[in-house]
């Protein structure tokens, strides 16, 4: 996102911050000229639940993914490490087509959002609350067609609250890293936690299954059953975990000694 601001020489100030009740018009079809220009020359940085979603619709596993699709960054302002998706040769995504998006269904949320961006207020009066803006870049013939939204409806649309409900506490984890120690430089083992937890889901499973993990967590029967057969619950509870390995927040229940 920060290169398409960049690009765009976007300025952001009261007047161009969105609500969910503002409006927009916005039509995007393989008619425009400009169809998939906007899948180029992008940093696509990934959620854990893009992750999943796309490694699964590839048939691969989470360490496939990564070592093919993706490359590892370290997000400047919480010091963590992301994934973004390693674009091909020409510079566009690798999953463009001339009929479009070769993974639609499963596309990231920065994709979904698009044009719509998304960011958080740091000052203290509105701290971790949200607003929009757009993206308007001057080779996109959208904004000339298509129907009226409201933010609302877009994100409806785009099943974007789906992918921020799945996402919900891996986010407050970064958003509580960049408020509280956004200096902090996390030290290795905490990089390779952050990194497993959120995007390895594999690593991850292997980890709460193949070794004391469940000799030092109380975990029952029901949730472990859950987590070995549902990978988004995995995924959940490897960001519970990230919350107690990372700040000693109260998400995880100890065996007794």
């Amino acid at each position: 996102m920060d290169k398409i601001l960049n690009k765009i020489g976007l300025n952001l100030d009261e007047e161009t911050k969105l609500t969910n009740d503002s409006t927009f018009r916005f039509g995007c079809h393989k008619g425009l000229a400009c169809y998939n220009k906007c899948c180029g020359d992008l940093d696509i940085f990934l959620t854990p639940y893009d992750v999943l979603r796309m490694k699964n619709s590839l048939g691969l596993s989470s360490a496939e993914f990564i070592s093919e699709y993706t490359e590892p960054v370290i997000h400047h302002e919480s010091k963590l490490p992301f994934l973004k998706l390693k674009l091909g040769e020409s510079g566009s995504c690798r999953f463009v087509t001339d009929e479009g998006c070769s993974t639609y269904e499963d596309r990231p949320l920065a994709c979904r959002y698009y044009p719509v961006g998304f960011g958080i207020y740091k000052n203290d009066a509105a701290v971790g609350s949200d607003f929009y803006f757009l993206i308007k870049e001057e080779h996109c013939k959208g904004f000339e067609e298509g129907r009226e939204w409201t933010v609302a409806e877009w994100r409806k649309t785009q099943d974007i609250d789906v992918y921020d409900d799945k996402n919900k506490v891996w986010m407050d984890i970064i958003l509580n890293k960049k408020m509280y120690s956004p200096d902090l430089e996390p030290d290795e083992k905490s990089l390779k936690m952050f990194f497993m937890g959120s995007y390895d889901l594999d690593a991850f499973r292997s980890f709460v299954f193949e070794s004391r993990f469940l000799e030092i967590f109380d975990v029952d029967d029901e949730e472990q059953a859950l987590l070995k057969n549902d990978e988004v619950e995995l995924m959940q509870f490897a960001h519970k975990w990230l919350q107690y390995a990372l700040f000693r927040k109260p998400t995880m229940n100890l065996r007794d000694a």
